[in-house]
């Protein structure tokens, strides 16, 4: 066995003390961690050996030399702190039977944590105190695993009815005998696996190898090793500490981190969305490093951090990315059209317009000149194809659907912008899945079966007029309703409350999530109307110009509130054209 590597007693650990490291995640074990040692351990015990051993995973630990004289308890925990914090809790549970069985009252190991700044004294003091704890401490994330875990060990011990001398007897039983001038502990008890690194070893490096291909720390944690290891100066770490915390805090405020990024974000913490734009640009060729590798930018960060100089320089990286999108996001312009980029950037080949490019104009350009760069996003964004105006638009046509629903969201985007008292909620609309809905509903053809000829009948008849609606229930009072008839009525009726011509152009077009969509069906404009109302009032996500469209917002001198017609339509498009004339056409002011 390597001379840094030993077997340990739990007794023989019981005078050191332990210091958790700030690049460390503090204490992260669920009930369901405490329960399975807890079992194993009883199992141990209750086994027919007499000798022999229970043994704990490694713990590396790296001494705090004062001087090379002088013997020092203090150690550093690099791995293990998990199952120190959870033994040091299970023998604080167990207090009252160490000071019946131990004559000195059962002294134990002390742990420090330092992984942030409000627990890094007070979590000594937690630990020492939790058997007066009573259910779990919200005060901070270590505070309420740990408090957790007390409780998950009083109630596992009161379900068992387990003898808590004998289970202590396990845990720190000693029977260290010389054979042949070597002590053997001849003690059933449980052990560690005890790993000192040398002094001169890089405590960085050794963590790192540890963690590498396990799932336990996750990138942004490794990343902060990296960071927290070379600044050596206390108060730059604590600095670190805490704007590491606000950056995360604002990421995960979901309406500022929908702006930046429209996908289904699934990653432990939002700070590595900065960390990737980031290692984007660090050019350095990592053998078999594939860009969608969870550990992608951690290997970026390894290779580049190399002293404290350079931990600097790129943690200001980081702040500036932070910096720039809490400008963003204050300034309402660049917010709606910074949004509906990142909404859209996925279909711009090469990714032109992501958010790194975003964040290098901004840093490039005053803010009028950055202006101009956005608009000019915005226009590759919906750029048409040649010989195509917006009013050609045809939603049958190849690719001109999703050329509507691109320019219909950038209508709502524009339109919240300029009402000016409301923000558009890019939060709600990534929720959703979009679809153009039709204004004037299409013909009804398409409905064969009676009972779904019947249910629009129904809503037909609470809008039309008398002499529509004695035709309506004469076909309703039908067992089965002939094609024809249903056909020509439905013709009647659309003719009525809608103009039939270019029913598939923008000016008959509307954004709406498909689940809405799909409850509006073939009704007649009214109907619609009254529907979508029905739908923002119980908190569908509406648009903006969805809403105003069924309202007649747009239209001039109405009257006639239960028809969409083509002077409906013209102003209709007017207002999409006149909305967005310096974002998609010539006029760039």
């Amino acid at each position: 066995m390597p001379k840094n590597l030993e077997l340990k007693s739990i007794s023989e650990i019981l005078e050191k003390d332990f210091f958790i490291p700030s690049y460390q995640r503090g204490y992260r074990w669920e009930s369901r961690q405490v329960e399975d040692l807890l079992e194993d351990i009883l199992e141990f015990a209750n086994s027919d050996k007499d000798r022999g051993f229970y043994c704990l995973q490694p713990i590396v630990v790296k001494r705090e030399m004062t001087n090379e004289n002088q013997e020092n308890h203090k150690y550093r925990v690099i791995d293990g702190q998990q199952r120190l914090t959870t033994m040091y809790i299970i023998l604080q549970y167990l207090s009252n039977a160490r000071e019946i069985i131990f004559s000195d009252g059962g002294q134990i190991y002390s742990i420090l944590y330092e992984t942030r700044q409000e627990s890094r004294n007070n979590s000594y003091e937690f630990l020492k105190n939790i058997n007066s704890v009573e259910g779990k401490s919200n005060k901070n994330l270590d505070f309420y695993y740990m408090s957790n875990a007390f409780m998950s060990i009083k109630k596992w011990f009161e379900s068992k009815k387990v003898n808590k001398g004998d289970f202590l007897n396990v845990l720190l039983k000693n029977d260290k005998r010389l054979v042949d001038e070597i002590q053997i502990d001849f003690a059933k008890n449980v052990r560690v696996i005890w790993y000192e690194i040398d002094n001169k070893e890089d405590e960085i490096d050794v963590f790192t190898r540890l963690n590498i291909g396990k799932i336990p720390l996750t990138n942004a944690e490794l990343i902060k090793a990296l960071f927290l290891l070379k600044m050596k100066d206390e108060n730059e770490k604590i600095l670190l500490a805490s704007q590491w915390d606000e950056i995360e805090y604002k990421l995960q405020n979901n309406t500022f981190f929908a702006f930046l990024n429209s996908s289904n974000y699934k990653k432990a913490t939002r700070i590595e969305f900065i960390f990737d734009l980031i290692a984007s640009d660090l050019i350095v060729e990592i053998d078999n490093l594939k860009k969608d590798s969870d550990k992608y930018s951690f290997y970026k960060f390894n290779y580049f951090i190399k002293d404290k100089n350079s931990a600097s320089e790129l943690w200001d990286k980081v702040k500036t990315y932070f910096r720039v999108f809490e400008e963003l996001y204050n300034n309402n312009v660049f917010y709606h059209l910074v949004g509906f980029i990142a909404h859209n950037e996925k279909s711009i080949k090469d990714n032109e317009t992501s958010i790194k490019n975003i964040v290098n104009s901004f840093n490039k350009n005053n803010k009028d000149d950055f202006l101009r760069v956005l608009k000019e996003y915005t226009k590759k964004l919906t750029k048409l194809e040649k010989d195509k105006t917006i009013e050609k638009l045809n939603y049958t046509e190849k690719n001109d659907y999703d050329n509507i629903t691109k320019i219909l969201f950038l209508f709502n985007v524009i339109s919240t912008m300029n009402a000016n008292y409301h923000r558009y909620p890019f939060h709600l609309h990534k929720k959703e899945k979009w679809s153009l809905e039709h204004i004037h509903a299409q013909n009804s053809e398409l409905i064969k079966d009676d009972k779904g000829r019947k249910i629009l009948l129904e809503d037909e008849k609470l809008y039309v007029d008398d002499d529509l609606k004695i035709k309506i229930d004469k076909m309703l009072k039908d067992e089965k309703i002939a094609d024809e008839e249903f056909n020509n009525l439905q013709e009647e009726i659309f003719k009525k409350y809608g103009d039939d011509i270019g029913l598939h152009t923008i000016d008959n077009l509307a954004l709406l999530s498909r689940d809405d969509n799909s409850g509006l069906n073939n009704s007649i404009f009214p109907s619609k109307r009254d529907k979508i109302k029905a739908l923002d009032a119980k908190g569908s996500f509406i648009p903006i110009g969805t809403k105003n469209v069924f309202l007649k917002y747009y239209s001039d001198g109405v009257k006639e509130a239960m028809q969409w017609n083509k002077k409906d339509r013209e102003a209709y498009l007017n207002e999409i054209i006149k909305t967005l004339e310096t974002y998609i056409g010539e006029k760039n002011d």
